[in-house]
């Protein structure tokens, strides 16, 4: 079914050495984020990268027509490094060390990235690797980068700006309405479910599962999602969580995350869960009462 979006233009910014299959990993979390987010955000995100979307141009200085065509009109970057800070452009120590500056101070969101892959001897150049070192001290400071050395992180990274890069610009555009809105807000329930299957001698068996399902009711992405059990009187026993308990780092609007629970003799008919997250207000948390029978 057709929906209204918004299209956000989303550059990435990187020297030569980082990865191809690094590159492919960004643009599959990119669509993924577009198919699973994006009627909820009323979002869409369009990927540009000078190698592909750039026209030549001459008598005119290389990095200045890249900023012109690709870097003045993004939204968001995505600046990735591995192990070379890049050429010089004449006005800065590397082209992505150009385009960053000049998103940010345009007002584009701006996410950096850091490769920690084990780097092949042969390719090692120390002095990039100097200079690469002496940028990350220097921006340190003021930016919070994050390093992947999987794809699954990678992808994770890259989900997780889209969602906070969208809803900054969302929450900035509606700033200056007085209309109400609900910020993210975080629930949580219990679900069970029953199966029927017959055994070796034909006997009906039943089995119930249980859950802890956490929601977000409100309409924008909740970030940093944690949860935990708690006894209502001293003694209680709390039902087993077979996941490895694990933070959210994006929970988006009408999203839900779902937790495995396993029932054992003696546990208490209820207890308080208790969920707190951040989103563009500050930090927040809900307690409710969870009943298992």
């Amino acid at each position: 079914m057709p929906y209204s979006a918004t299209a956000h233009r989303l550059l990435i910014s990187n020297p030569s050495d980082v990865l191809a299959e690094d590159i492919a990993t960004v643009m599959a979390a990119i669509a993924r984020w577009n198919a699973l987010y994006g009627q909820q955000f009323g979002a869409v995100i369009v990927p540009t990268r000078w190698k592909t979307h750039a026209a030549a141009q001459h008598r005119v200085r290389p990095q200045a027509s890249l900023n012109a065509q690709l870097v003045d009109s993004a939204d968001l970057v995505i600046a990735i490094f591995w192990h070379r800070l890049g050429s010089p452009t004449g006005e800065a120590e590397s082209g992505t060390l150009e385009e960053i500056d000049r998103a940010a101070e345009s007002g584009a969101y701006v996410a950096i990235l850091r490769c920690t892959r084990d780097i092949p001897h042969g390719v090692i150049d120390p002095a990039q690797m100097q200079k690469l070192s002496e940028f990350y001290e220097r921006v340190q400071p003021r930016s919070l980068m994050f390093d992947y050395s999987a794809d699954s992180e990678l992808g994770g990274h890259v989900d997780a700006i889209l969602s906070w890069a969208v809803t900054k610009s969302k929450t900035g555009a509606e700033a200056s309405t007085e209309a109400p809105r609900i910020r993210a807000d975080v629930w949580p329930r219990i679900e069970s479910s029953e199966s029927v299957r017959t055994d070796a001698k034909r006997r009906i068996k039943t089995r119930r599962r249980w859950a802890l399902v956490l929601t977000n009711t409100g309409e924008e992405a909740a970030r940093n999602v944690r949860h935990r059990l708690e006894e209502e009187d001293s003694g209680d026993a709390l039902p087993l969580e077979l996941d490895e308990r694990r933070d959210l780092e994006v929970l988006a609007p009408g999203g839900e995350a779902s937790y495995t629970l396993v029932m054992h003799g003696g546990i208490a008919g209820q207890a308080r869960c208790v969920v707190s997250w951040e989103d563009s207000s500050g930090e927040h948390q809900n307690v409710a009462t969870l009943r298992f029978f």
